[in-house]
């Protein structure tokens, strides 16, 4: 189960939209394309990366930029590859944050056939 702890030291549960699996399906492969990923590996491999990010306390220009866009309520994830956007106790959706490729981000890309969940 996924969660994160809050200022207070509370254990907050989230849950996982789908297209936030199915981005995160997409963009890994993108990122990581020697790494072989298989639908039903996504849920862990989802969970095993959101569990070793941080919460992004200091937010730069651009990243309150998109605060607006998404709303007060959001807090964003980060590991080395990937920025989950966490909204209302459930994460929305994955972004890729490596600096040499975020550029993948706003490329349309060929949905997967089997998408994920």
């Amino acid at each position: 189960m996924l969660s994160y702890v809050n200022k207070k030291g509370k254990i907050i549960p989230i849950t996982v939209k789908r297209h936030a699996y199915a981005q995160f399906f997409e963009r890994y492969k993108l990122v990581l394309p020697k790494k072989d990923l298989q639908n039903a590996q996504v849920p862990a491999e989802f969970e095993r990366l959101f569990s070793i990010s941080k919460k992004v306390i200091n937010l730069n220009r651009k990243e309150k930029t998109r605060l607006k866009r998404y709303g007060d309520d959001t807090m964003f994830f980060r590991t080395n590859f990937f920025t989950f956007v966490v909204q209302n106790r459930c994460v929305v959706t994955v972004e890729i944050s490596n600096q040499d490729k975020r550029y993948l981000n706003k490329r349309h890309h060929q949905t997967p056939k089997n998408p994920v969940l």
